[in-house]
């Protein structure tokens, strides 16, 4: 009975470090900034941690193996998804615009169902009180909701990303009334031709600010 009271808490122990390690190796700082996927991965992890300390039968490696297994899995997605940004979106979904310039965006909500009570919380959390008081309100990927409000941009600036790693985000030019066309022209001027080349750009003040790829 001593035996494995102690056996529980070495392994227990053991894989409590392992987790630790294993959370670092994936580059995961806070529970808030996991997307969907990370948290499918992180429970699979945690499960088969807790199968490996109660079985005493077997070797602990039998359940950190397939623990290291799934983090390399997640490191090497998550790069390939920096590269490849259509993987991106599949894993971890894309950020959706609820409110614009102080406007519902309804179509959108249906569209994430994403509720009134929910909208409402989270504009009393910060303090908000109508929704005529806000700039624009991003759902964020990892469930969050961004708010900025009317009195925190004065001048107007609405820092929009239209394109990341080179691939047209066109959903987000319908809110701005603006056409690809106008994408061109604003990267033409900026010595681009090919959208490719672009790392990010966002619409602030009626303009693009473009970030190119470091070819080196």
């Amino acid at each position: 009975m001593e035996l494995d009271f102690l056996s529980v808490l070495l392994r227990t122990f053991y894989s409590y470090v392992m987790l630790i390690v294993l959370m670092k190796f994936m580059g995961k700082r806070e529970v808030g900034q996991l997307s969907l996927f990370d948290v499918m991965i992180l429970l699979t992890i945690v499960d088969i941690m807790v199968v490996g300390i109660e079985n005493f039968d077997t070797s602990i490696w039998y359940s950190f193996l397939p623990m290291i297994f799934l983090a390399i899995i997640e490191r090497v997605l998550g790069f390939l998804s920096i590269k490849i940004p259509s993987l991106r979106r599949l894993l971890d979904g894309k950020e959706a615009i609820i409110i614009l310039q102080g406007k519902l965006q309804v179509k959108t909500m249906l569209k994430e169902r994403y509720n009134m009570d929910d909208l409402l919380l989270h504009l009393r959390q910060k303090n908000i009180r109508s929704i005529e008081e806000v700039e624009y309100a991003i759902l964020e990927t990892n469930g969050r909701l961004s708010v900025f409000t009317k009195a925190e941009n004065p001048d107007g600036i609405y820092p929009l990303p239209l394109i990341i790693s080179g691939k047209l985000i066109k959903e987000n030019l319908s809110p701005i009334q603006i056409g690809e066309e106008w994408v061109k022209k604003e990267l033409q001027k900026h010595n681009i031709d090919n959208i490719k080349d672009v790392y990010c750009a966002l619409y602030q003040q009626g303009k693009l600010k473009v970030i190119k790829y470091d070819k080196n």
